[in-house]
This record gives C-alpha cells, structure tokens and sequence, in this order.
C-alpha cells in the first residue's frame, strides 16, 4: 500500500473515529438521569428520572405497597429506559417523601394521592419535552392508576397495570382456596389445621387475611418467592448508608395505611366503571396469587376501551415486571402500538 492510500486510510479512520465520539456525546447530552424532591400537593417528593433519550413518552411508575417505593430500585428498570424516561416516585407517606416530612406533614388518603398524580404528571409535562405520559401501576398502584386515568384521562397516553388489583374480598376468597388446596396437596398438617380453623378471611376482615396470608406466601410463584430475597439483598446494600430510610419503611407505611387502610379493604374496581377514555392494558404473571390472574381476565373482558389487551406471561407471578423484564418490555411495547392505531 502506498503512503497516500495510507494517509487516506489514516484520516478515513480519524474521521470515523470523531463522528463516533460525537454521536456518544450527543447520545450522553440527550441521557436524563435525575433524582431530586418536587413540590407537589403542597410537600416535597422525591422523584427519579432516568432515560437514555429525555424525548422519549414518559413512564411514569405507580409503586405498589402502600408504600413499597422503587426509587432505590432505578437500575433495574434500565432496560424500560431505551424505550421511555422511566419516572420513580416516592409517594406521599413512603419513602423518601415520608423521611422529608415526616407524617405530621403528610396525612394520606386516596384522594389525595390520585391529585399527587395529577399534579407530578402535570409537572412532568411542562418539564421534559415529551407530553405523552404513559401510567403503570403495580399492584397499589395499579388501583391509584385506574382511579387517576378515570379522573384525567387527557393526561395519559395509556394506562398500564402489571399485578392488577380488582377485588379485595374476591381475591381473598381465590387466595385462601389455593393455600388449603396447595397445604393438602404437600401435605402440611399444620398449615391445614389453621386454615381450616381460620375460615375464609370475612369481607374487609384485615387481621384475619394477614393470618391467611402468612400460610399463603410459601404457595407464591417460584419466581415471586425468588425476587422477594433478591428485593431485601438489593434494599440493604443500598439503603445501608441512611439507616432512617430502614425506619421509614416501616413507618411509612403505617402512616400510610391509617389513610388508604379502609380504601383498600373495601376495593371493587369494576364498580367504579368498566369504561375508559384512554386505552387499557395489563401485563400480568400467569401465577400470580397476590392479585390472581383469573380475577384479572374476568376485570380486563368487561373493559371497554380505544384499545385494550391483557397479556399473560408464563412462569411469572405478581413481580412480572422485574423476573421476567424482557418479555415485560417487549408486551409494553406491543401495547403501545397498538395505543397508536
């Protein structure tokens, strides 16, 4: 080769070398990566905003619990980040939001954490340059989220629910059927004996479901079972250095459920309307006994929506969402185009 073809070649790769740093560096100045408190409803709340494009529709996370945030869980949600600017929120009354405040500052109510929603949203909108917001609401959250998209379904692109919840006492009759089939079947005598002495948890009995549900969690999905110790591991390593957000959790959620408690026990979302103004969609884990799936399907077939779809991912149960990301995130994106006809 000549020294001409050479010193061609050289600045060919030069060349190509500086278009590539420049498209990092573009890709690196289009990345959102935030984590900073918000005024909204009049307190401040904690919120993270990651995204490896900001232009991208906006996702925002409706934790479950009450009070179980994922904020300190944002790198796990990475791979939903190519797709949308993943936005963790601490609600009121959890985590983050409930150490700034503390509970004097924040009572909790539905109604209040429904215009929480609205208001962050709204926020949302006005400060990333997307203003498609697509809501996902696990478990808790996906009883906030089916409440906000019927109070404001202009502000949403589509709602989103992954461990859908439907019915309280419903799911609690379904629960209590599965642990005694399933402690017969082992056979666990023990677990027999007192669920056969404790009956069916009565409607809006909490007590009572909480003796069923200690018998219950050893018959979640494999998987459940599995990302619950993961869950702890990742929540003490990361959380080891603020001692006060250990005390938060728990406190949170007391101070939460003084507020929602009743909301929740008494929950019967068919009952507020099977129609919706924003298109519908659950991604669902088929073993999920938390908020089981039958309930779900029977929920999601009276729904009448611009688009609707129920999907059911094999071998997952109520944490679909983080067991199984990639099929997860391939159902959203297939809902979301489908949200676009």
């Amino acid at each position: 080769m000549s020294a001409g073809r050479r010193s061609r070649s050289s600045s060919a790769i030069a060349a190509a070398l500086v278009a590539l740093a420049a498209s990092a560096a573009s890709a690196r100045a289009d990345r959102v990566e935030e984590a900073r408190f918000v005024t909204v409803g009049g307190i401040e709340q904690w919120v993270t905003i990651r995204g490896a494009d900001r232009t991208n529709p906006i996702l925002l996370v409706l934790h479950g619990g009450p009070a179980e945030v994922q904020s300190p869980l944002a790198p796990e949600y990475a791979p939903f980040e190519r797709d949308f600017v993943v936005v963790q929120w601490d609600q009121r009354g959890s985590g983050k939001t409930f150490v700034r405040a503390g509970a004097a500052a924040q009572p909790t109510s539905v109604d209040l954490l429904v215009g929480d929603a609205i208001e962050l949203t709204q926020l949302l909108t006005k400060t990333l340059p997307s203003k498609d917001v697509v809501l996902l609401g696990h478990s808790w959250g996906s009883f906030l989220g089916v409440r906000i998209v019927k109070q404001r379904p202009d502000l949403f692109r589509a709602f989103v629910g992954t461990g859908q919840v439907v019915s309280w006492d419903r799911a609690a009759a379904i629960q209590y059927r599965h642990a005694l089939a399933r402690a017969r079947a082992q056979p666990n005598p023990e677990a027999v004996k007192a669920l056969e002495a404790l009956g069916p948890p009565p409607p809006g009995d909490f007590d009572k479901y909480g003796a069923m549900r200690k018998w219950l969690f050893p018959y979640f999905a494999a998987a459940d079972l599995d990302w619950v110790k993961k869950l702890g591991d990742l929540m003490r390593a990361r959380l080891a250095a603020t001692p006060e957000a250990f005390k938060a959790y728990a406190e949170g959620y007391e101070n939460t459920m003084k507020g929602v408690g009743s909301a929740i026990t008494s929950t019967n979302l068919p009952a507020l309307g099977t129609d919706f103004k924003v298109p519908f969609f659950v991604i669902q884990g088929r073993d999920d006994m938390i908020t089981p799936t039958e309930l779900v399907a029977e929920y999601v077939a009276q729904i009448r929506a611009p688009a609707k779809r129920l999907t059911v991912i094999d071998g997952a149960g109520h944490f679909v969402a983080m067991t199984h990301t990639a099929a997860f995130v391939a159902a959203l994106r297939e809902d979301l185009a489908l949200a676009r006809r």
